[in-house]
């Protein structure tokens, strides 16, 4: 029996008396001199010829071939929160706590923090009460402090995503998760130490964390790899991931590596296809995915195990395609040129933000998650599980479909303003100017065709059928089906979410009696910059299809209702008028009923 096996048969409370013999298995006979012996049943002849007694090598204390025995439960550190399995994980604290280390462009603020420290220290030769003095120094360092970080350059945040005292995949994982027990190998062959796989319950729910894992010092960064995966850990991650999804376990993905590792022999493995591979097979994960950015992310390795409905970035973590310094020395020929290639690559939380790649920003201790590690955790988890308690109410199909257009709409540019092509050659110019949403405007003998039609229909039509065609519910359920349309468009289109914020903060301001109805500045040149690219996109007829039938159906819809009730005659929509007329008509209806 498998050492995972057994984890799970027993589970870690019966460890220690599995151990004591309280609970034998009736295969394995127990000796009192530290040897196990295992029976094997055999024939009745073959007893008759030699009898038959299969002895395990010595399991004492020093003389066990096995890499990790089963341990002495006594042995695990109190002070861990998480419970634990020890055998399963060779991950433990680290017997002394390293001195804190300090960034070549925090010299500044740290030699005033000496200032107040030896202030303090000498407080008490002053003649003079310092107290006040002091504590006016303490605030006035915390003002400075939080608006040095605020101002970080992006290379600056590169160098806190690499800190090496930053908490790792498994530092987070223990101090997120109620307990835990990580899972190994990837079918094939080995276990890569570089991608860590382990289930972990928040909250009473069961969820898979799957995470790159950098070393906290030389040894562990030589033992892992330095955070690079191989052909075996992306393999691996697969692996479980399509375990979660037997089992419906939400994953959890964290990123933490340069990348992937590109040696020779993980080229004849297959690097590449284990990454593309992974990339295919996310979008097909029927679990939420949720990932989430804890230090640096580097190109295809990190993207790899990333495919998720959101990704999450902590506030001083980085992603990008290329490392600053490589981007450097293919661009400008020279490595020192990175900072300005970290700020041209936009490869920070923020600047990912604003390109619509990330989806949200969690804050960090002041100074950086190395700060106060316990924080930046729960911090990740309040997010992370806001994040899943939306997803799991959504349909499977929908976290599906969400999954594969945050992707599609990457990449996507839009020019804010149109500009008119440029025209090489002479050409004819159009007799007939386009109309997207008069291309199938009927001809007058169609309408005078349709007019007497109508007329006919109506002369048959009693009061009660006509009431209940021009009944109210018709038109609001045609309503519906545009506001439901208009959904699917602006999220097809990647402007919901934009959308949603708008719509918020204008309901907040028309709330407002001191607003006047007024905008400020900077929302109304968002609300203009919105229009303006909504505009643009629906402009192209393929992406609004079937809104422009479903706008056509309600005005059919109101015009004939004005007909039949004898309040009017039946109208057309005439030539140049837009659409948008409708839609402030019935934005106009809504408000009036």
């Amino acid at each position: 029996m498998s050492s995972l096996s057994l984890a799970h048969a027993i589970g870690a409370q019966k460890i220690r008396s599995f151990i004591s013999g309280s609970h034998a298995n009736p295969f394995l006979g127990g000796t009192g001199n530290g040897f196990v012996s295992v029976s094997v049943s055999v024939p009745h002849s073959a007893q008759n010829r030699v009898s038959v007694r299969v002895m395990a090598k010595s399991t004492k204390k020093g003389k066990s071939k096995h890499e990790r025995p089963w341990p002495d439960l006594n042995t695990i550190d109190p002070e861990w929160k998480s419970e634990y399995l020890m055998h399963l994980s060779p991950y433990k604290p680290l017997k002394e706590k390293p001195r804190m280390l300090h960034l070549q462009f925090e010299k500044p603020l740290l030699r005033l923090r000496d200032i107040i420290d030896d202030a303090k220290e000498n407080a008490h030769k002053s003649p003079e009460d310092l107290t006040e003095l002091i504590a006016k120094m303490e605030r006035r360092y915390h003002k400075l402090a939080v608006r040095f970080y605020k101002a970080l350059e992006p290379i600056e945040r590169v160098h806190i995503a690499r800190h090496p005292q930053r908490p790792t995949f498994l530092d987070h994982v223990i101090n997120m998760t109620d307990k835990w027990i990580e899972l190994h190998g990837d079918r094939a062959g080995y276990d890569d130490p570089a991608i860590v796989c382990c289930l972990g319950s928040m909250e009473g729910k069961t969820y898979m964390f799957i995470g790159q894992q950098k070393g906290r010092n030389s040894k562990e960064n030589i033992k892992r790899n330095f955070g690079m995966p191989t052909p075996h850990g992306y393999r691996k991650a697969l692996r479980f991931m399509r375990y979660a999804e037997k089992y419906k376990f939400p994953i959890i993905t964290f990123v933490d590596t340069p990348g992937a590792f590109a040696d020779l022999k993980s080229e004849e493995l297959n690097q590449g296809e284990a990454i593309a591979n992974n990339l295919r097979s996310m979008f097909g994960i029927k679990v939420p995915i949720v990932s989430v950015v804890i230090g640096e992310g580097g190109s295809g390795g990190a993207l790899a195990i990333a495919c998720a409905n959101k990704i999450l970035m902590l506030e001083n973590s980085v992603f990008f395609v290329a490392s600053p310094e490589a981007c450097a020395a293919i661009l400008y020929k020279s490595a020192k040129m990175a900072p300005k290639a970290a700020k041209a690559l936009k490869i920070t939380a923020q600047g990912l933000m604003e390109n619509g790649i990330c989806d949200e920003i969690i804050p960090e201790p002041l100074g950086g998650a190395h700060r106060d590690p316990a924080q930046a955790s729960q911090n990740i988890k309040k997010a992370v599980l806001k994040e899943m308690e939306r997803l799991s109410k959504l349909d499977m199909r929908v976290v599906l479909y969400e999954r594969q257009m945050k992707f599609r709409k990457i990449g996507v540019y839009q020019e804010i303003d149109p500009v008119d092509p440029v025209k090489k050659r002479k050409m004819k110019k159009r007799e007939v100017p386009y109309s997207a949403f008069n291309c199938t405007e009927p001809t007058p003998y169609d309408r005078e065709e349709l007019k007497v039609a109508l007329e006919a229909v109506k002369a048959q039509l009693s009061e009660e059928e006509i009431d209940k065609i021009t009944s109210d519910e018709n038109l609001k359920r045609l309503k519906e089906d545009i506001d439901m349309e208009w959904n699917y468009v602006l999220l097809e289109l990647g402007l919901l979410e934009e959308a949603k914020i708008l719509h918020g903060k204008i309901g907040k301001l028309l709330g407002d009696p001191y607003a006047e109805g007024k905008l400020p500045p900077k929302l109304q040149k968002r609300v203009d910059q919105f229009g303006r690219i909504l505009a643009g996109k629906l402009a192209r007829p393929e992406n609004c299809h079937d809104l422009k039938i479903k706008f056509g159906n309600y005005q059919f819809a109101l015009n004939l209702r004005l007909f039949l009730k004898g309040e009017g005659e039946f109208e057309f929509l005439e030539d140049g008028q837009e659409e948008d007329d409708e839609v402030v008509d019935m934005e106009t209806e809504k408000k009036e009923g």
